[in-house]
């Protein structure tokens, strides 16, 4: 009769094979791993000079920090942006809703919680600020499984690289051309090989303006992305896009509402611009009939939106299944670990908000984003920065 063993021990053996440590991480995976609290924290950092595209103006750039702690004193940590939209409503889903049935779970047991919070969930809708909570809590499950394991998260789930190359964002429609020139050309002098700018003004000319100078500054070497953030009609985007044809963009990000799969397939039928979209997705499905459609070349999910880690990387095999990339929205530091673990990972999404207040910013060197190589997601607020921005 062979000897029963604890399935756990071998874990980190396997799946972090550069960590040295296997013996402390099996004794961290055979401790008390039950969650005793959850946590959420807002912080409101104000901007010096609003920023606009063409559906929101931007005053201020919030964060939720979103910790989840077990008996045995670890904490996994992951965190929502949101500019003065419903900080209460996405703290209350956790605080007075997702944590009653979340505490008292083993934290390794990521699939159960979600279903968990899934199930609590469906009455009042799965959507919407619901999903965004489900999602922070699966995220800090997976960031306590890796520090559990001593092993960043990208290994837990297939590592395939250890760099995904990023590009620049901005280009806000509140910008002049000198401003938008000036952002892109800060990009280009760090080494950035792509950049993205908005359109979607009330005049569509401004807009093919904007982009031929910035085509003129970059050159033809440099990948350049446009967002109208859903601004225009279908026949709207198709004649906006027949303007800038000959500017080689790399792709149309939102030309419409996010809910109109018929306009997305006739957008992407009527130009040969690849259309991006996702980011205010909640729902697989829908990003299935997206596909199904041939409404989209490039998927872009948003991990906050669509539920997390888990359901982040059961998109991009949906996507990899219908020979389409993945480009993920804004969360550089989160995103990282699914797109380095992924074949059809495409790039990161760059901004500098969250620099300044984590200890160990997500590094980029000459547009390469590195995945980090500390246990868990890496990502660690500093203290002064709470303490600072905090509300109370």
């Amino acid at each position: 009769m062979y000897p029963r063993r604890n399935c756990y021990e071998e874990l980190p053996r396997i799946v972090c094979s550069t960590s040295r440590n296997y013996l402390s991480a099996t004794k961290r995976m055979d401790g008390n791993m039950k969650i005793r609290d959850v946590r959420t924290t807002l912080l409101s950092i104000p901007l010096k000079t609003p920023i606009a595209d063409s559906t929101h103006v931007l005053n201020h750039i919030q964060w939720i920090l979103v910790d989840v702690l077990t008996d045995g004193g670890l904490k996994g940590t992951s965190f929502m942006l949101t500019f003065e939209y419903g900080p209460d409503l996405l703290r209350d889903i956790i605080d007075k809703e997702l944590k009653k049935h979340v505490v008292g779970q083993d934290a390794r047991h990521i699939g159960k919680i979600r279903e968990i919070c899934w199930k609590q969930t469906e009455y009042i809708g799965q959507s919407g600020v619901a999903a965004w909570g489900i999602g922070a809590i699966d995220i800090a499950l997976w960031d306590l499984l890796g520090k559990s394991l001593n092993c960043p998260v990208y290994q837990l789930l297939g590592a395939r690289r250890d760099r995904v190359p990023i590009y620049g964002s901005g280009g806000w429609l509140s910008y002049s051309i000198d401003e938008l020139l000036a952002e892109v050309s800060s990009y280009l002098e760090r080494g950035f090989k792509m950049v993205k700018i908005k359109v979607g003004s009330p005049d569509p000319s401004r807009d093919v303006e904007r982009v031929k100078a910035v085509r003129d500054l970059v050159g033809d070497n440099v990948s350049l992305m446009i967002d109208a953030n859903q601004a225009w009609t279908p026949n709207e985007a198709i004649a906006f896009a027949r303007k800038i044809q000959d500017l080689n963009i790399f792709w149309f990000e939102e030309p419409v509402a996010r809910d109109d799969l018929d306009g997305y397939a006739h957008v992407a039928s009527s130009i040969d611009i690849p259309l991006a979209t996702g980011e205010r997705e909640y729902s697989i499905s829908n990003f299935k009939e997206l596909l199904i459609r041939k409404g989209v070349a490039i998927v872009q999910p948003d991990i906050l939106r669509i539920g997390g880690i888990t359901q982040c990387m059961k998109l991009a095999h949906l996507a990899e299944a219908f020979n389409r990339r993945v480009a993920t929205h804004f969360y550089k530091e989160l995103d990282i670990h699914v797109m380095a673990s992924i074949p059809n990972a495409l790039f990161l999404e760059y901004f500098d908000w969250l620099d300044g207040l984590l200890v160990n910013p997500l590094e980029v060197v000459e547009g390469i984003a590195k995945v980090p190589q500390r246990p868990g997601l890496g990502v660690e607020f500093k203290p002064e920065a709470i303490k600072e921005y905090q509300v109370h």
